[in-house]
């Protein structure tokens, strides 16, 4: 039995933690108190479970998340400073729902706020959630362009052992669930299993500088981008980050930014649908690509030299094996970029193999095994192609 139970029955909610009834309000009321109230009894590393029901929320609780008490964020369920382990009744059956008008401008808003107090607090050390949809009632929140870190789960500080698993992020102003650090350092060994986000004005599944941490059998549709794992300035002299990304399914943009030793298998990435869509777009860092699908519209071609299927830049390093490439361009790798291409179909009518940018490049592909269809090249002076 969890520490607390949360449930709804009748025209009432209640929170009880054992035989003790600590909040209730009405089924059709804000559940943010009682939500507050059960969150407060549950001890650290302990659990609360949520019973089947849509529960809604305003988000009155300010939190600044920068150390110095600035990047001012209001939220609905803030958890802080606790380790803890929340368990729905399923997606679809357990619904965290945002109030219409709680995000407008200049007011930045997460649902569910994860982290430790003051700025550099070290977060959880265990944490878990599983079995809930999150609402984010887009329609009926601010329009403004998203900023920052606004998202429907949002988690900061630097924290270890957290799973994210058999959620649903839907219809969200920001990102869907966003792992955060705000300064304070990575989350280490984290894992987003079986999650679902649609039509975020942000990222669906975001990860911001993490270390040995997964994604895995997770989908992502009709966001600005399906998955994006961050990385830093510092990754020059970062130590491996060891992320990596299995069974995507997605038709937004995957991007990885400045992030080492990343790995994506068994991606099914389809943006033909999204007009502003660059494929996998890699910026400095390394990893690797294998066993996937990158396609994206292959009629287009615009300001940015694009559509492609990929998009390498700045000093990414990457190796990409046994994969399916559709796109106007296919490799399409310029800057300082090292890219190696290895028994690859491509599908690239402007270029299967591209490394064309309106800025001077010096930056390398290496081709071995790979077929192509459409022109094979589209190089520009300064770039090295290489085919074995």
């Amino acid at each position: 039995m969890a520490n607390v139970e949360i449930f709804q029955w009748g025209t009432q909610t209640m929170a009880w933690a054992g035989d003790k009834l600590i909040a209730a309000c009405q089924i059709k009321g804000n559940a943010r108190a009682l939500f507050k109230a059960a969150i407060d009894a549950v001890p650290n590393g302990g659990s609360l479970n949520i019973g089947k029901g849509r529960y809604v929320f305003s988000a009155p609780y300010a939190f600044p998340l920068d150390p110095d008490g600035s990047n001012l964020f209001y939220c609905s369920i803030p958890i802080i400073d606790k380790g803890m382990h929340i368990t729905g009744a399923g997606v679809g059956r357990t619904i965290l729902q945002l109030a219409p008008g709680q995000r407008r401008e200049g007011r930045h808003v997460a649902l569910m706020l994860v982290r430790g107090k003051r700025g550099f607090d070290l977060g959880y050390s265990s944490f878990s959630i599983r079995g809930i949809t999150f609402e984010g009632d887009r329609a009926r929140q601010s329009a403004e362009a998203p900023y920052d870190g606004e998202a429907l789960l949002l988690v900061g500080s630097q924290r270890s052992n957290g799973v994210f698993e058999n959620l649903m992020f839907q219809n969200s102003h920001g990102a869907g669930m966003y792992l955060g650090n705000n300064g304070s350092g990575p989350g280490v060994n984290e894992t987003v299993r079986n999650v679902v986000a649609r039509n975020c004005a942000a990222e669906g599944i975001m990860l911001d500088t993490n270390r040995n941490s997964q994604v895995i059998d997770c989908q992502a549709w009709n966001c600005r981008i399906g998955l994006f794992l961050n990385g830093n300035d510092d990754w020059q002299k970062r130590g491996s980050d060891n992320v990596t990304a299995t069974r995507i399914k997605t038709d937004s943009q995957i991007t990885c930014w400045q992030v080492n030793d990343f790995a994506l298998s068994e991606i099914n990435m389809d943006c033909t649908g999204s007009p502003t869509s660059r494929g996998l777009v890699v910026r400095d860092g390394n990893g690797v690509v294998k066993n996937s699908i990158l396609k994206t519209d292959q009629t287009k071609d615009d300001s940015r030299s694009g559509p492609g299927a990929t998009y390498i830049y700045e000093a990414a390093r990457l190796k990409v094996y046994n994969c399916k490439l559709e796109g106007h361009l296919g490799v399409h790798a310029i800057g300082e970029s090292y890219v190696e291409v290895n028994n690859c179909q491509i599908n690239a009518p402007g270029g299967c193999f591209c490394t064309k940018d309106p800025n001077p490049v010096s930056s390398t592909i290496i081709a071995q095994g790979c077929s192509c269809s459409g022109q094979k090249t589209a190089l520009q002076f300064g770039s090295t192609f290489e085919e074995r």
